[in-house]
């Protein structure tokens, strides 16, 4: 579903600051000034700097792990910062990466929910998502040899600009109101409204679109498929403040999706006999007509986006939703996503 856009992450990736053929542990015994003005510092809140990795030639892509032990349970603390993917769909393809390598490393099956996060200050507005889980997996333990280790576990991921700022916290045996302080902790420490203020982005207005291959299968797809990521922008340019504007493009509001598939729809309507188009664009239009005209919109909405979008009510209608599609033998990949906003 969400393929075509990877090509997009490497190619700006390379430009920006080219990747390193294998992380590289930097051994230092003294604090590491980031590009960004941040510290990483030897110790931190009585936490020990156990790694410090750089993932680029500039030494722009850092993450450090940090450590705390006490009677033999350890607490673990990850910060990275990194140059940012700018998009709309940066923090949602980060957050369920995130969830997939999480659930493919765990022993129980936690439950990631996102919880969307925003920051204020005078100048800037920065978006974000975390989630706060249950987090089991199997360590090594010298006297059984392995055991299984119960964590209360973060991930909050927030654009920043220029910059993407991530944290992992993760606390064996502990709580979440412990998870929370040291959340509260490391926003004061790396501060991540101050990273956006001091590298904001150009307006929205400049955004390009990248689209699919399956929506270049047809001239009728493609022009609908640039209108419906068109009308988005222009809701997000709209809608949003510059200061928002200036700290990333994330699209979580749900409405910019519904206004922008309607707008794709009507577009299909009013140029389906203009514009040369296959049978098979038409069957996705009338499949997504259909879907629009059951009250289904902010569930396919919820299902395109893997639930990483404001719908409160999309998880609980979910199996009401999937069974809608089965029953009416509607192909489950109409959810593909066929375009992205970047700068």
């Amino acid at each position: 579903m969400r393929k075509f856009l990877f090509l997009l992450v490497l190619i700006y990736n390379f430009c920006f600051s080219q990747q390193r053929n294998q992380p590289l542990e930097i051994k230092s015994n003294t604090d590491f000034t980031h590009k960004t003005g941040v510290k990483f510092p030897k110790e931190w809140n009585g936490f020990k700097r156990d790694r410090l990795v750089s993932y680029d030639t500039n030494n722009y892509n850092i993450g450090a792990t940090y450590y705390f032990k006490a009677n033999k349970k350890v607490t673990n603390i990850s910060i990275y910062i990194y140059p940012a993917e700018v998009s709309n769909e940066n923090l949602r393809d980060q957050f369920l990466s995130f969830k997939t390598i999480v659930n493919r490393n765990a022993t129980n099956h936690p439950e990631i929910s996102p919880e969307f996060v925003i920051l204020k200050s005078e100048k800037v507005i920065v978006n974000g998502v975390k989630s706060y889980f249950d987090y089991n997996i199997i360590v090594p333990d010298f006297m059984k040899g392995q055991k299984d280790q119960n964590n209360k576990s973060l991930f909050s991921v927030y654009d920043c600009g220029k910059w993407n700022v991530k944290f992992r916290v993760s606390v064996e045996n502990g709580d979440f109101e412990r998870v929370k302080q040291l959340e509260n902790a490391l926003m004061v420490s790396f501060e991540p409204i101050i990273i956006a203020e001091k590298y904001l982005l150009e307006s929205g207005e400049n955004a390009k679109i990248l689209v699919s291959k399956t929506a270049q299968r047809d001239s009728l797809m493609l022009k609908s498929t640039i209108e419906e990521a068109e009308t988005k922008k222009e809701w997000l340019n709209t809608n949003k403040s510059v200061a928002e504007l200036s700290s990333g493009f994330s699209d979580f509001e749900i409405e910019s999706s519904i206004d922008a598939i309607q707008q794709k729809l009507k577009f299909y309507n009013e140029n389906k006999d203009k514009i040369t188009g296959s049978e098979e664009t038409k069957k996705y239009f009338d499949n997504l007509q259909k879907i629009i005209d059951n009250g289904f919109l902010k569930d396919f909405i919820y299902s395109q986006t893997f639930g990483v979008v404001i719908y409160p009510e999309g998880e609980n209608r979910k199996s009401l939703f999937n069974d809608f599609i089965n029953q009416n033998n509607i192909p489950e990949d109409i959810i593909e996503l066929m375009y992205k906003i970047y700068y």
